[in-house]
């Protein structure tokens, strides 16, 4: 054989020794055992220490060598129990603690009587442990251990005690050892069968729940479940995420401190739902008992999504689609307007100027051509949202373009009154920087007259935002009514007296156009803040 081949069967021999030291179960077993021996052995201790005080003098020199034997057991109990705290030589210990545990028997019938001792019986316990320990190999070691000390015994000691062999009685003890040994090693199979079958239902168990916990924690919908009384008993990773909670947090608790919004219905339903975190959101759920083996309820399970950014993202396609039938129909109207409307204009300033009008009527001509003017203003607006020019798309200093614009802006008359505060940090996005710039004239027109006449602040920021860059708009004004909020950015909405309602529309479309997103938040009050994002790039919102 190579020198490989005899590593390797070396390996393979000592792979079962180390398995055997390994063995968890062994090992318990003879830790119980060893403790199991210190007891019986404590008690013939003091039964003996009774009797020979009990006896006298002479008692105590004949208990001498059970003493003796006492005394070599627990010497053995410390070392085998030194040993299996490191947890070394495991299989070896338990061939020596069946021996021991003969030899024990074999000293303690030396010195009490041979075949009178009551305690013969020792062998049998002997054989019992060799079987639990080892199962049917144990047992029969034990009793062929026991067979040929119990032998020895009867050619040594006996003749000198009993003055002749008592082959009937050695003939029963053995039968009993070798009798004892079958039943014993039978039961020892059949527990450890058992117990083989009971620990592959035990893995086939593990196995099942592992799998379980995988699919319930690797779905993308959260999950709770809650029991009779109502308190949380599971919360995924994905109800984690949602709820803001943690299932350590959520465990014990009543299910209605969080998902108390979550009511039963008669299927799929929606429902807004606020966090631990304080976000709103809105979510789709399920609701449903959960039944136990006979049927009957033991609870509740609620499986949830959040739907907020897709029912986000269905208003905005739905604005969408609005705004491009709007502009079909615009375009075509825009025309029809314009036409009659110059003739108007025309005609009205020939009158005007052909002489002869009295000055009430002169007065007439001129709020004429001034609504003329202002309802051509509007048609052109109009068409400047309805089709809007393509963007001119190039690397753009955001910063730059916010600098410019708030220069212009502050020497324009709405911003008289108004203290413009900025903090803007470098950051480049590619847009179309006419287009972005009528955005932000836009967001700073209307901060101007949400603080006219109060001499308020208008606070502009800007810098890289996750992928792109985002500027933030925000004044110190009145507020936006709650009923507004979601109704700002449609077209011929406005709450001004005489405002067109197209300058939000037109700043939701071009930011669509580029890929971004736009946010208000406000409240009565407490001014309003427009927050605009812009990717680094048209690919990066699509990426």
């Amino acid at each position: 054989m190579t020198a490989g081949e005899l590593g390797a069967a070396a390996g393979a021999r000592e792979r079962p020794a180390a398995a055997a030291a390994a063995d968890p179960s062994l090992r318990r077993k003879l830790v119980w055992l060893n403790v199991f021996r210190l007891l019986m052995v404590t008690v013939l201790l003091g039964g003996t220490a009774l009797t020979t005080w009990q006896s006298g003098l002479e008692a105590w020199d004949a208990a001498l060598p059970l003493y003796a034997v006492i005394v070599g057991v627990y010497l053995f109990s410390l070392v085998v129990s030194l040993l299996l705290r490191r947890r070394v030589w495991t299989r070896a210990l338990a061939y020596a603690q069946l021996a021991a545990d003969v030899a024990l028997a074999a000293g303690v019938v030396a010195v009490t009587g041979y075949s009178e001792s009551v305690f013969v019986v020792l062998f049998t316990l002997a054989i019992v442990n060799g079987s639990i320990i080892l199962y049917r190999r144990g047992a029969l070691v034990a009793a062929l251990l026991a067979t040929a000390t119990y032998l020895v015994l009867a050619l040594a000691v006996a003749p000198r005690v009993a003055g002749r062999l008592p082959l009937t009685t050695t003939f029963v003890h053995v039968s009993a050892f070798f009798a004892t040994a079958v039943l014993a090693s039978y039961l020892a199979e059949q527990l450890r069968r058992t117990g083989e079958r009971l620990a592959a239902r035990e893995s086939d168990l593990a196995a099942i729940t592992a799998l379980h916990e995988a699919i319930v924690e690797s779905v993308a919908s959260g999950l709770v479940t809650l029991d009779r009384e109502g308190r949380v008993t599971f919360l995924n990773r994905a109800g984690q995420q949602i709820s803001g909670l943690t299932l350590l947090e959520a465990r014990g608790q009543p299910g209605d401190q969080w998902f108390r919004t979550l009511e039963p219905g008669t299927g799929r339903d929606e429902a807004d739902f606020v966090n631990a975190r304080g976000e709103k959101l809105r979510v789709g759920y399920t609701r449903f008992p959960l039944l136990g083996r006979d049927r009957e309820p033991i609870g509740s399970a609620i499986i949830f999504q959040d739907l907020t950014e897709m029912r986000t993202l269905e208003a905005r396609m739905r604005r969408s689609e609005q705004l491009a039938e709007l502009g079909r129909v615009a375009a075509g109207l825009a025309h029809e307007i314009r036409n009659p409307l110059a003739s108007v204009s025309g005609c009205v300033e020939l009158i005007r100027t052909g002489g002869g009008l009295r000055p009430e009527d002169q007065r007439l001509m001129d709020i004429v051509l001034r609504e003329t003017n202002r309802l051509n203003e509007l048609v052109a607006r109009f068409l400047e949202f309805s089709r809007p020019p393509p963007a001119r798309r190039e690397p753009t200093h955001l910063e730059l373009l916010l600098q410019e614009t708030l220069e212009v802006f502050a020497n324009d008359p709405a911003a008289a009154r108004v203290r413009l505060e900025r903090s803007l940090s470098p950051a480049v996005v590619t847009c179309d920087p006419d287009q972005v710039r009528q955005v932000v004239w836009n967001l700073l027109a209307n901060a101007a007259q949400a603080v006219d006449g109060s001499g308020g602040r208008i606070r502009v920021s800007c810098g890289p935002d996750a992928g792109g860059a985002r500027v933030v708009v925000s004044d110190d004004g009145p507020g936006i009514a709650p009923e507004d909020l979601p109704r700002i950015f449609t077209p011929f909405f406005t709450t001004k007296d005489r405002g067109t309602g197209l300058g939000l529309a037109t700043v939701q479309r071009i930011v669509d156009a580029h890929g971004g997103s736009i946010e208000v938040a406000s409240s009565p009050g407490s001014g309003a803040t427009f927050s605009l994002w812009l990717p680094a790039s048209p690919q990066a919102r699509k990426g």
